[in-house]
């Protein structure tokens, strides 16, 4: 049966009956494994209030001192009395169990156990770290989250894709695409204004010439070279060229042309 209410935040989304451990009532045994489909249940409940436990027809107490009624102690049930022979059961692990997502809050979590998790990797996700900060755990180890406002420290090699723009009378690259972009001229042709310029966004763009040579490029209005003077390319059959840049404002490229790279 399906949970009805407000998405979980932690574990059970469905409620779950527990294997029939009546076969092993003796009236001397206390403990039974808690099992659902003959295999202990992930994630496992973590206190005994998360179970509906009956014994011939009588719910029990959860009591987490394991004084009274049931307790949970690792992946069994314990009873406070060992229940008699012949007695029916039936358990019930009800689903919301632990946090729901609205008007409630998370624990803290903790790198080896983090408060926001998956069914299938309980030791990766989110944790709070300290006061205002939160932490994010891959398999039990602690890895720094990057954020935007601070200051950032790269431990590993960073890259930025190259886009291949699309050859054209009119080339017209989109600056929300890429960075970087690489462009094979068919022909006589002109790079127009990009679209989606932002102030401070730098990059290159890498100008190949086809196998023929000697194509010419124009520039649209907001791309501005030293001088005023916009580069002669290479000729040369599949010569290089690149122009790096810079947006200083949302209408104007500040652009550098370094020619014939090989």
């Amino acid at each position: 049966m399906a949970y009805i209410g407000n998405n979980l935040q932690v574990a059970n989304e469905n409620y779950r009956l527990i294997d029939d451990i009546s076969s092993s009532f003796d009236g001397f045994t206390t403990t039974f494994a808690l099992q659902v489909n003959g295999a202990t249940p992930v994630p496992f409940p973590t206190n005994p209030q998360q179970c509906l436990i009956s014994v011939n027809g009588v719910i029990q107490e959860p009591d987490p001192t394991g004084a009274t009624g049931f307790n949970l102690v690792g992946t069994n049930i314990v009873f406070s009395s060992a229940p008699t022979g012949g007695h029916a059961f039936f358990g019930v692990i009800l689903a919301g169990a632990d946090y729901v997502t609205v008007g409630s809050t998370f624990p803290d979590g903790s790198v080896g156990a983090p408060s926001i998790t998956f069914r299938d990797d309980l030791d990766t996700g989110f944790y709070r770290s300290g006061s205002g900060t939160i932490g994010y755990s891959s398999n039990g180890v602690a890895s720094p989250l990057a954020f935007l406002n601070s200051v950032q420290t790269w431990t590993a090699g960073q890259s930025a894709e190259i886009t291949t723009l699309v050859d054209g009378a009119t080339i017209t690259p989109n600056l929300s695409d890429s960075n970087n972009f690489t462009v094979t001229l068919g022909g006589n042709r002109t790079i127009a204004n990009p679209t989606n310029i932002v102030a401070g966004q730098t990059g290159s763009i890498f100008i190949v010439q086809d196998g023929t040579g000697s194509r010419t490029l124009s520039w649209g209005s907001y791309w501005s070279f030293i001088g005023g003077t916009a580069p002669t390319l290479s000729t040369g059959a599949a010569a290089i060229d690149r122009v790096d840049y810079i947006c200083r404002t949302t209408t104007d490229i500040h652009a550098v042309f370094t020619a014939n790279y090989s």
